[in-house]
């Protein structure tokens, strides 16, 4: 079962969602590894994923989804707007290396039941895993977009 406990009813409204965000299908919601594995196959485009009332989308906003998935897949609960390790910031350009990272990361969360092992082994390799967060995680909130100076630190 998926679910978007974050929509509420003003935003159900605003986006005109109109399946139930408390029992959600693939068809209706799509999980970041999933908007990741579409646009690498040229399936989708990565400019339609994020948040278009805050110009904030693409595959930085698909990446950071992803890693903030696989801390949930863990047990780390995450907010939208929490930052760590190696999700691309505002202009940040993704290198190769971190691109084949999010495909694996990707194919893993595509399938959680049958890759619990590897996830899990992933995001406890040590305390500098990309897909771990540290103890005391930046956030990037309020009304407007994430900056680099939300990140310094």
């Amino acid at each position: 079962m998926l679910a978007d406990a974050q929509i509420d009813d003003v935003q159900r409204q605003m986006f005109g969602i109109a399946f139930d965000v408390l029992d959600t299908s693939r068809a209706d919601f799509l999980v970041a590894g999933d908007a990741w594995a579409r646009c690498r196959a040229g399936e989708a485009e990565p400019a339609t994923f994020g948040l278009s009332l805050m110009n904030e989308g693409g595959y930085r906003w698909i990446a950071g989804n992803l890693i903030r998935n696989v801390a949930a897949l863990n047990n780390m609960e995450m907010l939208p707007w929490d930052v760590w390790g190696v999700m691309p910031r505002p202009g940040e350009r993704i290198d190769d290396e971190h691109m084949e990272l999010f495909d694996r990361l990707a194919a893993l969360t595509g399938d959680p039941d049958a890759s619990t092992s590897e996830l899990a082994a992933r995001y406890r390799s040590d305390p500098g895993s990309p897909s771990r967060p540290p103890s005391s995680t930046p956030s990037c909130a309020g009304t407007r977009p994430c900056r680099d100076e939300d990140l310094a630190g």
